[in-house]
């Protein structure tokens, strides 16, 4: 099995070979537990049930979309089937042992596409965290030098994925855990519009904010995971009917007659300057490809970082709050702050946080959008961190560095807006920086497009990561 193969390269052969497709599964799982390992990413293997879905898939419709495609996921994602119960730990001691109640409603339509479950990978503790620090689960490594972080909270499936290991895995995205560790990793990372994928069977964190969706190498991989996840679901509450799409079908059209705004006031001066001039150099390129560009002002928008926090907090308190009095001792300083903090929220500021949400995602969007189809961004502030200097339990000045770290993500949450980050370069440590394209409600298709132009233009793949560069 050659590391580093797209989803179009794996559906290519294992049409050509159906019976490979148990051989790539093993091979697979053999480097999840090795190579996985070594990068502290991988947390959970099922083996004979990896390899038993392998030998179904590879009997059945050669024609799945990702037909005897290996994949694997954040922890936080429950498999719990009559041939399988898988853990649901969600990164942390306090719940030990737990298994899932239900297959995740994702995990679910990828195995009717055709994929193939290859085990768990590491998360945050609770998803509570934006570096990828976790005592008990592990801290996974970045591939693309091992002292530094993979970014949060869904670091294991970014490490894998920037390993080659598998052309793609899932996350999730509350306050950036998607777009972080996707970013810090060189991967490309969608965020999707709230409500247009499942949280049904996930580990949950916010009700108002959690969103699922991929990381992987490519935007094309992106977008053919994206194409199988959408879908309206009953059994959440905040899923949306939405009309179903290929995510691949415009992605090469291009970015002429594409309006993106660059918001300087808030992200570009809110980063390191280093960062945000490869972002505005970003700018000037896309604005030469063909897209039509203009700076933008998002009113308010400094407001929704800090807004973002408190209902995390808050919603953090009201699924997990109950348990504090029992498990307090199990969890990490840095989880328990921030529940503790939601545990402050009264019902009426609550209810107040959330009709503020609702005033200005009213007030703000269609005026953002009367000009614009989306607009650019940075996603990490500043240079990636080691591990050693952003681990707050041995550092406790990392603090308000770690709070920095979703100051381009957070509002996007708040918002419920569609992102797609991707990388565009490297720092001054030689390690990935990323921008991220935000659009309005249900563009995911057109972030896709726009992202696969500048794609095609960087060709950030074009490389390798020296410290992984023997696995394949």
């Amino acid at each position: 099995m050659p590391f580093y193969q797209s989803i179009s390269e794996i559906l290519s052969e294992n049409r050509q070979d159906v019976a490979g497709i148990g051989a790539r599964t093993a091979k697979v799982i053999e480097a999840l537990d090795g190579l996985g390992r070594e990068l502290d990413a991988t947390v959970f293997l099922d083996p004979e049930f990896s390899q038993d879905q392998a030998q179904s898939v590879a009997t059945g419709d050669a024609d799945l979309p990702l037909f005897g495609v290996p994949l694997a996921h954040k922890e936080l994602y429950g498999r719990n089937t009559k041939a399988a119960i898988w853990p649901d730990e969600g990164g942390s001691k306090s719940c030990k042992g737990q298994l899932a109640k239900k297959t995740a409603t994702t995990i679910d339509k990828l195995d009717k596409a055709g994929a193939i479950d290859c085990g768990r990978l590491v998360s945050v503790e609770y998803a509570l965290g934006v570096t990828g620090h976790n005592a008990y689960a592990g801290t996974p490594k970045n591939p693309w030098n091992r002292d530094y972080v993979c970014g949060g909270s869904s670091s294991g499936s970014a490490a894998v994925v920037a390993a080659g290991i598998v052309p793609g895995a899932l996350g999730s995205d509350t306050g950036g855990s998607i777009r972080l560790p996707a970013a810090a990793c060189g991967l490309v990372g969608i965020k999707p519009t709230q409500g247009l994928i499942s949280r049904s069977g996930i580990f949950p964190l916010s009700a108002s904010l959690d969103t699922a969706g991929p990381l992987t190498r490519s935007v094309e991989d992106g977008a053919r995971i994206l194409s199988c996840l959408t879908g309206y679901d009953s059994t959440d509450a905040m899923s949306i009917k939405a009309a179903k799409i290929d995510y691949t079908e415009q992605m090469e059209a291009g970015l002429h007659g594409i309006k993106i705004g660059l918001a300087e006031r808030y992200f570009l001066e809110g980063s390191d300057s280093d960062i945000a001039d490869m972002i505005a150099r970003l700018f000037d390129q896309i604005n030469q490809l063909g897209a039509a560009g203009s700076d933008v002002e998002i009113p308010g928008i400094e407001n929704t970082n800090p807004l973002n926090v408190l209902l995390i907090a808050s919603e953090a308190t009201k699924v997990h709050g109950n348990k504090l009095k029992d498990i307090h001792s199990d969890l990490n300083a840095q989880t328990l702050m921030r529940i503790l903090t939601g545990a402050f929220t009264s019902e009426t500021d609550y209810s107040r946080l959330l009709a503020c949400r609702a005033d200005y995602i009213a007030k703000t969007l269609p005026v953002l959008f009367d000009k614009i189809d989306m607009f650019l961004t940075p996603v990490w502030p500043f240079a990636l961190p080691t591990i050693e200097n952003s681990d707050v339990g041995s550092n406790p000045a990392a603090a308000a560095l770690v709070q920095k770290i979703g100051h381009n993500t957070r509002p996007v949450n708040f918002l419920g807006l569609p992102a797609i980050c991707l990388p565009i370069g490297v720092d001054k440590n030689g390690l990935p920086v990323s921008a991220q394209l935000v659009g309005k409600p249900f563009s995911e298709a057109l972030l896709i497009r726009a992202a696969r132009t500048i794609e095609r233009e960087i060709c950030f793949w074009d490389r390798r990561p020296d410290s992984v560069a023997n696995a394949g």
